[in-house]
């Protein structure tokens, strides 16, 4: 285990991740943990199949999935979780839900 720190956010350069999205992103204990924020409008055209542990820091995201199960919807001030695609769940793609940019706290789960 790690020794115990912060992770200051507000600290890391944003990176772009997809068109209309962005992230600031660190690697902890083996996990990326990122602050991603999705411009209005956008969406990620690829499907992703890593796992996803999440909270809605403001604004509103709602996940596909590619096997046509019932999207999956999280606003402000509410965690969610995206299994990974070989644990039976589907391969999932975000979307900016909100009027104006939603913005994420995610860890990934590659397992």
């Amino acid at each position: 285990m790690d020794e115990a720190r912060n992770v200051s956010f507000d600290e890391l350069e944003w990176t772009d991740d997809a068109p209309g999205i962005r992230a600031r992103e660190v690697e902890v204990e083996g996990a990326r943990w990122a602050m991603v924020e999705y411009g209005e409008g956008a969406s990620r055209d690829d499907w992703c199949e890593e796992g996803h542990r999440g909270y809605v820091i403001s604004g509103r995201i709602e996940y596909q999935f590619d096997d046509n199960r019932k999207s999956l919807r999280a606003s402000d001030g509410e965690a969610f979780l995206l299994p990974p695609a070989p644990l039976g769940a589907g391969a999932h793609r975000g979307r900016n839900a909100a009027p104006g940019p939603t913005r994420l706290f995610l860890i990934d789960d590659p397992t």
